[in-house]
């Protein structure tokens, strides 16, 4: 007769079965009984200071990352050993308490480490559950933290080394990198990039594949691990997106493969910088105008805009500043357009019209009285993105490579989502961007909403700029045009404040 398999009913009968599962895999060879892979055995060798281990699904990453802390806990690491022996001080950081440090992570190490290092040959004696700080015989520690803890709960003394398992808020991974400081300790995260991880992105991988000193960065794929089958990836991945497959399979960041310009953005519209570089005197035959997105918490981002009569443009140069009042912007822009090139427009988010409740002025008429003097845009997002992405494919929009902002928001622009996986599943796919490090983008879409459609485009208004032929025929005017439309925007604005000129 088939036994019936009791469920736990309760908390405690959880971790019952968690200790009794710990126990039984404290019993086995331990460390020396681990083989690593070759993507394992080059992850141990690494002495970057951090190292990443982005991995797919069943890639060994966790393996990796318990073996490494064990490793050091008893001695036996080929590196890190001899600078920091027995006994050494660890700790491991998990997403929770529940799952990633009951179920992920103290099994993992309690699965390496030998018994013969067990205080009294004892798991229940090694391992204080009040503190969640294992203790070995040759006195070494490794206390277990959670992501969801309070931040000065990761304070306190120095460790020598510190893993964290899948993704942590960057607090935490500051507050446990300065506790690395004092002992010349090492960090290693472990992680499948599932979530919108900007912050490791930018902050580990980007500069570790460019070669940091201290950042080191491994891309594991499943398939390296050579105990996983082409039929255990087909059903791990059965009924996914290609975006959560490719993560899943590869370990490359889904940030990268849901962004609104992917396919449109590409290294070639990314040109060398021109000002005043041996093709300026061409460049500087064309038309200039400038994109405009006001802000101070926020930064305030302008960019400065070649065309030609064919419709092309060219991003030459950006100002992005944050905390600066509009008297400080409109200094600093007038001495950046002296210095490169004066636009014949300056078009501008239309928010800037809004009139403050006490003042009753505006941002606008702040930057006239300051001598930047702005149209409105057209803020149409949904046709602005839809204009950008097909001046991106026909190469008709370019951007040289001094424009770094601009660049860093384009590779990381995204939609917005939903709070979690099931309010996904639920609804529709949101259509609208997140509103988060968008600045230039937005100046760089009233540039684009400025100029003339294309042929292909849907022609859409360019916005109050000045009424000037620059926005309506293509063609550059000559100053006495622009002063008079100039002369005739600028009265529009005071007359719709009631002020005089």
């Amino acid at each position: 007769m088939k036994k019936t398999q009791t469920q736990p009913k309760s908390r405690e009968d959880i971790t019952k079965l968690i200790a009794a599962g710990l126990r039984r895999t404290a019993q086995i060879p331990g460390i020396a009984g681990y083989k690593p892979q070759p993507h394992q055995e080059r992850f141990h060798a690494d002495d970057h200071k951090i190292r990443l281990f982005i991995g797919g699904n069943r890639s060994g990453k966790t393996v990796s990352g318990g073996t490494e802390m064990v490793l050091c806990l008893t001695g036996e690491h080929p590196i890190r050993s001899k600078l920091f022996p027995v006994p050494f001080r660890g700790r491991c950081v998990g997403v929770d308490f529940e799952s990633g440090i009951n179920r992920i992570i103290l099994p993992e190490i309690a699965r390496w480490i030998p018994p013969s290092l067990l205080i009294d040959g004892s798991w229940e004696s090694s391992y204080a559950k009040g503190e969640r700080t294992l203790t070995l015989s040759n006195g070494s520690t490794c206390e277990f933290l959670s992501n969801d803890q309070d931040v000065s709960k990761h304070a306190g003394t120095s460790r020598q080394g510190i893993w964290i398992d899948e993704h942590c808020d960057i607090e935490i991974y500051n507050e446990n990198l300065a506790r690395t400081v004092d002992s010349s300790g090492h960090m290693w995260i472990t992680v499948t990039p599932l979530l919108d991880i900007s912050w490791e992105y930018d902050t580990l991988y980007v500069p570790g594949k460019k070669g940091s000193a201290t950042i080191g960065v491994h891309e594991v794929s499943t398939s390296e691990n050579i105990y996983v089958s082409e039929a255990q990836m087909s059903i791990l991945t059965d009924g996914m997106g290609d975006a959560e497959r490719e993560a899943r399979l590869t370990g490359h960041f889904m940030q990268q493969h849901g962004t609104i310009f992917k396919g449109a953005f590409t290294h070639k519209n990314i040109i060398p910088p021109i000002i005043h570089s041996d093709t300026w005197p061409l460049f500087n035959k064309w038309g200039c105008i400038a994109g405009f997105d006001h802000g101070f918490t926020n930064p305030t981002a302008v960019l400065l805009a070649l065309f030609d009569q064919e419709g092309k443009i060219v991003i030459i140069d950006e100002y992005y500043e944050t905390g600066r009042i509009v008297s400080e912007n409109a200094a600093a822009l007038k001495k950046w357009f002296k210095s490169v090139k004066t636009p014949e427009y300056i078009s501008a988010d239309p928010s800037i019209r809004n009139k403050d409740p006490i003042s009753g002025g505006s941002i606008l008429i702040e930057y006239a009285e300051n001598g930047i003097y702005l149209s409105l845009a057209n803020n149409d997002v949904d046709a602005g993105i839809a204009r950008l992405r097909g001046r991106f494919k026909n190469e008709q929009l370019l951007i040289t490579s001094n424009c770094e902002r601009l660049i860093w928001e384009l590779e990381r622009y995204q939609y917005a989502k939903y709070v979690n996986r099931k309010t996904a599943e639920r609804n529709n796919i949101k259509e609208q961007p997140l509103k988060k490090n968008d600045h230039a983008i937005d100046a760089l879409r009233y540039v684009i909403m400025s100029r003339p459609s294309l042929p292909g485009e849907i022609d859409t208004r360019v916005g109050n700029i000045l009424n000037s032929s620059v926005a309506i025929d293509g063609t550059r005017i000559d100053e006495e045009l622009f002063d008079k439309a100039f002369d005739q925007s600028f009265k529009a604005v005071f007359d719709e404040y009631g002020m005089e000129i």
